[in-house]
């Protein structure tokens, strides 16, 4: 009975002995099965491809990007040029952008006269009161552009400019511009002779640009010897003295004095300005160079008749300076008709700037206008407002009380500019 109950009680144990190693070899496969699914931790290497993976898919900031925001440096770069409107001319009179790019331009009245400033091709059509400065942004093809001012006669006395637009050109800082060359900077004369010293340098003569003409008009020097020539700009635009055959080019700034060394052979020179429209309006003289010429003490050349005194005819009025009663003309018709003075219109000043005529008496007064811009003749007291084209001539009869009274022009700006005068009657 005993012994039956311990081979029940062995038997039992080997067969729980038996299932305990079973479970454990189960228990083993399952924490194989359990790792198997677990997610691996990437080792360095991994990461560092994904990292490159990931650097490579992403897109290239700019460099230069603040916070990650690309930014594009021709895109931001400031593009600003100026051009200045004086009277009457473009400062600069020539100019250079990058093409196809905005381009800020800073266009400002410095005149007294209203001017303009337009480019056909570009459909630019801007007004400038005086003093005042308005802007356009240009943004053009390459190629070379026209700009001007369209106020009518301003265009032909030379307010033009190029503006050239370049694939090639850098975008310039603000407010520069790429200008031929300085207004007042003389170009070097190739034919211009070193000044001597001696007798020989002691030789001079003056020519002064008005506008818009050369005073004297006629020059004559000797053949073979050095003579100064002294350059006076008295007019408010820039001007050029030039004499092709002897390979002089001066350009004069408004008030400017430049001076050159003039010898050359026996011959007639024609001497004359370059700026677009001044040799057109008139701007030209002769030089006479001849074997045994003497220059006058002084550098007084042997001038023609100038402008004003041209214009001067029987019975005209005086230049500036002076006020001469008129002188009666013989002539039919009413009582004291055939007085006759006249009054030439300039670009921009009147000749003379001064004038006294008899009262209460019919005066006729001539006022050509020798300006390559249209001008007018206006008195306001006595009720007179002449327009005159450039060339053309108009007369208006004047009687009047005895007094003073303005004469100017009312174009607008020029009487501002100083054109006017003054007319006595007495």
């Amino acid at each position: 009975m005993n012994r039956n109950r311990v081979r029940r009680t062995g038997a039992m144990m080997a067969m729980a002995s038996f299932a305990l190693v079973v479970l454990a070899a189960c228990g083993a496969g399952g924490a194989e099965e359990v790792r198997k699914d677990v997610t691996r931790v990437p080792t360095m290497s991994d990461a560092a491809a994904q990292a490159t993976r990931e650097a490579a898919n992403a897109p290239a900031a700019t460099p230069g990007a603040v916070g990650g925001t690309p930014t594009t440096g021709a895109a931001t770069a400031a593009t600003t040029v100026d051009v200045v409107a004086q009277d009457i001319f473009f400062e600069p009179k020539e100019l250079t952008i990058p093409a196809n790019t905005d381009v800020t331009v800073n266009v400002t009245n410095k005149g007294a006269a209203a001017h303009n400033f337009s480019i056909d091709a570009l459909g630019i059509d801007v007004d400038l009161a005086p003093g005042a400065k308005e802007q356009v942004v240009i943004n053009a093809p390459a190629g070379d552009y026209e700009y001007y001012c369209n106020v009518p006669g301003h265009k032909e006395a030379g307010m033009v400019g190029t503006l050239t637009v370049s694939a090639e050109a850098a975008a310039a800082p603000a407010g520069a511009v790429t200008p031929a060359g300085p207004p007042g900077a003389p170009a070097a004369p190739a034919a211009a002779s070193p000044a001597t010293t001696g007798a020989a340098a002691a030789q001079s003569v003056e020519f002064v640009a008005h506008d818009i003409f050369f005073e004297p008009k006629e020059v004559t020097i000797p053949a073979n010897t050095d003579v100064t020539a002294m350059i006076r700009n008295d007019g408010a635009a820039p001007h050029n003295f030039s004499i092709d055959e002897l390979g002089i080019s001066i350009d004069l700034a408004p008030g400017s004095t430049e001076k050159t060394v003039i010898n050359a052979p026996p011959g007639t020179y024609q001497y004359y300005c370059d700026v677009p429209g001044h040799k057109e309006a008139g701007m030209v003289g002769k030089l006479i160079v001849t074997e045994g010429a003497t220059v006058a003490p002084g550098g007084a050349a042997a001038p023609a008749a100038t402008p004003a005194q041209g214009a001067a005819t029987a019975g005209a009025a005086t230049p500036a300076g002076s006020t001469t009663e008129t002188t009666p003309t013989a002539s039919g018709g009413k009582q004291g008709a055939g007085n006759t003075v006249e009054v030439t219109a300039n670009d921009i000043f009147f000749e003379p700037k001064e004038l006294s005529i008899p009262a209460n008496t019919d005066v006729t007064v001539r006022v050509p206008n020798k300006g390559a811009a249209t001008h007018n003749f206006s008195i306001d007291a006595l009720h007179i407002d002449v327009d005159i084209a450039p060339g053309a001539t108009e007369e208006v009869v004047i009687n009047a009380p005895a007094g003073q009274y303005q004469y100017y022009c009312n174009v607008p700006g020029h009487k501002q500019a100083g054109m006017v005068g003054t007319l006595t009657v007495g």
